[in-house]
This record gives C-alpha cells, sequence and structure tokens, in this order.
C-alpha cells in the first residue's frame, strides 16, 4: 500500500531543499569576491552584527511556533472561530513586537556607538544607522509574521519555497552587486531592508488569495494569548539556550581574538552549518504532521516517522560531513585562499562533526517540540549551553579558535545521551535502534574514503574542478550506499514515486 504521507512529507523535504540549496550555491560563488572587496575585519563587523541580531530574534519569545502549532490543531478540527481569534490576536502582539525590536535595535547602536567601539575593535561605522536599517527592516517583518508562516503551516510549502527562494537569490546577487560597486555596510542593509518591503508584500497578496481567513487585522483574545504564551515561552527558553550554544562564540571572539579572527572562525562554520541547516529545513515538515499525530495520540505512527526520518537524516548528513572533511584543505584553498588553509583548517574539521550531530538531532526536536515535550529539549539545550561557554573560556586562552570549535563539538556530544532518553521515555523504544544504520554507514564510509583519497582528492586542482568534484563525492556516497544494498525498500520506492511525479510536473509531459 503506498504510504501518502509519506510520500507527502517527502516531497515537501524535496521542495525545501531545493529552496535552501539554491541560494547556497549562489553565496558560494560570492563569498570570496566580498571577502576580497571588504577584508576579513570588515567582514568580521558584517558577522558580529549579524550575530547580535540573531539574539534580537530571542524576542519572539517562542509565539511563533505556538501560533503555528494552534493553526493547525484548529484548522483541523474546523474550529474557525479560535482560528480567527488566534490570528487577529498575534497579529496584535507581533504589532506590539515590531516596536520593540525598533526601540532595541536604536539602543544597541547608541550603546555600541559610544562606549564599545575601540573595545570591540569595531572600526568607525556608524553603528546607530546601521542599527536604526536593522531595527527598521524586523519591525517590516515582523509585523507581517503571520503571513510569512502561514504558507508553512499549511502545508503549501511549494509556494513558500518560490517566494522565499527567489527573494534570497535575489538579496545575495544584489550584495553582491552592491560591493563589486565599491559599497560598504550601509548600502547592503538598505537594500536588504528594501527586499523586506518586497518580500511582506509577496507573501501578504499570496497568503489572501490562498487562505482568505488570515488579515490584517487586529483582535485581543485573553485566552488565546495565553494558550499561546504558555506553550510558546517554554520555546523562547529552548530557543535562548540553543542561541547561546550556537552564535555565542561569534560574540566572544571579536572580544577576545579581534574581527579577523572572527572572520576565519565563522566562514569554515558557514560550510559547516549547512549540514545541520539541511537538516533542519529537511526536518521542518515534521511538525505539522506531528502536531497532527500527536492529536490523536497516534504515537506508534509518530515513532516510525523518528525511526525513519533520522535513519534519512543520516545517510545524507554523513554524506555531505565526509565530503567535506576528506577534501577541507582543497575546499579553503581554492574556494578562499591559503591563509584560510592555515588558520581555519582545523576549525573547520572540528565544526562538520558538531554539526553532523546537530543533523542528526534535528528531526528528534521537531518531534519533541509538536509532542510538547519542551522541557525535556530545553532542559537539554541548557546543559549544552552551560557545557559550550565553560569550554570556551578554558580552552580558547590557549588554542583560540580551534578552541572555541572543540568547546562546541564537546558540548554537543550530550545530545547522544538525549536520544538514548528520549527514545525510551517518549517512544517506547529500548532496543538500540542505530547499530545496524551506523555499520551501514561505517562500512560505505570506508570505501568512500579510499575512493575519494586515492581518486578523486588528486584531480581537486581548481575552483572549477572543486565546484565539479565536491558534489560529486555526495553523489557518489549515496551511490554506494544504495549499490551496497542498504537503502530500506520503503524508501526507495516513495523516492521513486515522488521522483516521477517531480519529472511529470517539471518536465514535459
Amino acid at each position: 500500500m503506498i504510504n501518502t504521507s509519506a510520500q507527502t512529507a517527502i516531497k515537501n523535504s524535496i521542495y525545501n531543499f531545493i529552496g535552501f540549496l539554491l541560494p547556497i550555491i549562489v553565496l558560494i560563488f560570492i563569498t570570496p569576491i566580498i571577502i576580497s572587496q571588504w577584508g576579513v575585519k570588515d567582514y568580521g563587523v558584517y558577522i558580529f552584527l549579524s550575530t547580535i541580531t540573531v539574539f534580537l530574534g530571542l524576542l519572539d519569545l517562542g509565539i511563533s511556533t505556538a501560533t503555528s502549532k494552534h493553526i493547525i490543531e484548529y484548522k483541523s478540527t474546523g474550529q474557525e472561530e479560535n482560528l480567527k481569534k488566534i490570528i487577529y490576536s498575534m497579529n496584535s502582539i507581533y504589532l506590539v513586537t515590531a516596536f520593540v525590536y525598533l526601540i532595541i535595535c536604536i539602543s544597541i547602536g547608541i550603546i555600541i556607538q559610544a562606549f564599545f567601539i575601540e573595545r570591540v575593535g569595531l572600526g568607525n561605522n556608524n553603528y546607530l544607522l546601521l542599527f536604526t536599517i536593522v531595527g527598521t527592516t524586523a519591525f517590516i517583518g515582523t509585523v507581517f509574521t503571520n503571513f510569512g508562516n502561514i504558507l508553512v503551516t499549511i502545508q503549501r510549502i511549494g509556494t513558500h519555497i518560490k517566494i522565499n527562494t527567489f527573494f534570497m537569490l535575489l538579496s545575495n546577487i544584489g550584495m553582491l552587486i552592491i560591493v563589486l560597486l565599491g559599497y560598504k555596510l550601509v548600502s547592503v542593509l538598505l537594500f536588504q531592508l528594501l527586499i523586506m518591503i518586497l518580500v511582506v508584500i509577496t507573501y501578504f497578496i499570496s497568503v489572501t488569495k490562498i487562505f482568505p481567513i488570515m488579515k490584517l487585522k487586529y483582535a485581543w483574545s485573553k485566552e488565546e494569548l495565553y494558550k499561546n504564551y504558555k506553550f510558546g515561552l517554554s520555546v523562547a527558553f529552548n530557543n535562548l539556550a540553543n542561541s547561546s550554544l550556537i552564535h555565542f562564540d561569534k560574540l566572544l571572539i571579536p572580544i577576545f581574538l579581534g574581527n579577523a579572527q572572527l572572520t576565519y572562525y565563522s566562514i569554515p562554520g558557514s560550510i559547516a552549518t549547512k549540514i545541520s541547516n539541511i537538516s533542519t529545513t529537511l526536518s521542518l515538515i515534521l511538525f505539522p504532521i506531528t502536531v497532527n499525530l500527536h492529536s490523536i495520540n497516534n504515537i506508534d505512527k509518530i515513532r516510525r516517522i523518528y525511526i525513519r526520518s533520522i535513519r534519512l537524516i543520516a545517510i545524507l548528513s554523513s554524506a555531505l560531513s565526509l565530503s567535506i572533511i576528506f577534501t577541507a584543505d582543497k575546499i579553503l584553498l581554492y574556494w578562499l585562499d591559503g591563509g584560510f588553509v592555515k588558520q581555519s583548517l582545523n576549525v573547520l574539521i572540528i565544526l562538520v562533526l558538531t554539526n553532523l550531530i546537530l543533523a542528526l538531532f534535528s528531526p528528534l526536536s521537531n518531534l519533541l517540540m509538536a509532542m510538547n515535550k519542551m522541557k525535556f529539549l530545553t532542559t537539554g539545550s541548557f546543559i549544552m549551553a552551560a557545557i559550550n561557554i565553560v569550554s570556551i573560556f578554558i580552552l580558547m586562552p590557549k588554542y583560540g579558535i580551534n578552541g572555541v570549535a572543540t568547546a562546541y563539538l564537546i558540548s554537543v556530544l550530550f545530545i547522544f545521551i538525549m536520544f538514548k532518553q528520549a527514545e525510551r521515555k517518549y517512544f517506547n523504544i529500548h532496543e538500540n535502534i542505530h547499530l545496524k544504520l551506523i555499520l551501514k554507514i561505517g562500512t560505505t564510509s570506508f570505501v568512500f574514503f579510499l575512493i575519494v583519497k586515492l581518486i578523486i582528492y588528486p584531480l581537486i586542482t581548481s575552483f572549477l574542478t572543486l565546484a565539479f568534484l565536491g558534489p560529486f563525492c555526495i553523489l557518489l556516497f549515496m551511490i554506494l550506499y544504495k549499490l551496497f544494498g542498504f537503502v530500506e525498500d520503503e524508501d526507495w520506492n516513495d523516492f521513486i514515486i515522488i521522483s516521477k511525479k517531480f519529472k511529470k510536473k517539471y518536465i514535459k509531459k
């Protein structure tokens, strides 16, 4: 019997993957150009600014996730009045939050401009102006948050990906043109503000046609707001811990090691995080599916989804991670330059291993969040964040950015304990379900290593050969895994069905 829900999940995951991949391809080409034009110090300022804005996103307090959860529940049970109440009440909350964003951004700009420029080594930029632009961009995006999130919530993934991908590509290409014309950060941020305006207009027009109940109306339902924040605040604490785990290092490095070291740390990090980001992107579809299954207490099907999603993410993430690790020096040399090989090689390898573990955690995290097991997730996240911060202060003084990367890796090892506890407590899995998968991936990895090191690695002699052979390595791992007979029948059958549908839809009949 055809597993249509699995096919839907795979199809939506493919949409997510394509939408995630295209901007990355553009970013691969433009990043070295931007660094060469701005220099590692000025690029470090850009990263520092971006890191601060990430922490500002915590002011969301988890309500976006909570809103999506309750919209799914109300829509699936036909509670139209409650659906209107939560949408219009959250419009009011987002409007208030937008003003808070703007005020905080301006305040941060004033404080940095007055007290921290010399200490942090941020140069002669006008940070009041920079943060005012950032705050204005955040203001516009926040007011229309419901419109940006709803397409994923109602599983109109294709439309969401088309809009998101187009504007991400436009933003990246526009940034490249601005930099090549000799303009600096202010011009880039103004362009991103323009992109945000176009994005919200597009989402508003699209969503009101697809989901007419969504309007820019305002209400104030105390009952719905209480329900949202009851769930959302637990998500917020988890997000705070995750942000501390993922981004705290980027705040400390410029303060203690300088902006140039932040660039040498963040650029390999930008490569490594693509592994966990792809997993997160593919795993997003699990949230609405699990919310529906959990509402009818179908734990058996949630357990099957968990096992299958871990299996597929592990295979793909291993292919990506090993391809990067086995060619790490070539990537840095031909993508950037020899200076990055000297400064960033060990950082890249360590962060790839770190993000491989984080990639494995994404499906579990989405499933548990949908099942409202936030206490478990938040406790684990805070433990990892604490381990990371303590380890950074121990290792950074002696080992620099290599020590910072190692601290990150040490902290995420706690995820394996979380796996064991979650499987027993929430999925009623007491046996070792991963040993067979580990042996399959290990066998494939050994053969893959020999082929890459003996045949492919010597052929990488330029950026063009890297651009061709890098993706080929990922495909090679997947082919080897299939040739060894390791692919499960249900995965392969669904892949064939979805491939035929995509071929029928996007290639001439």
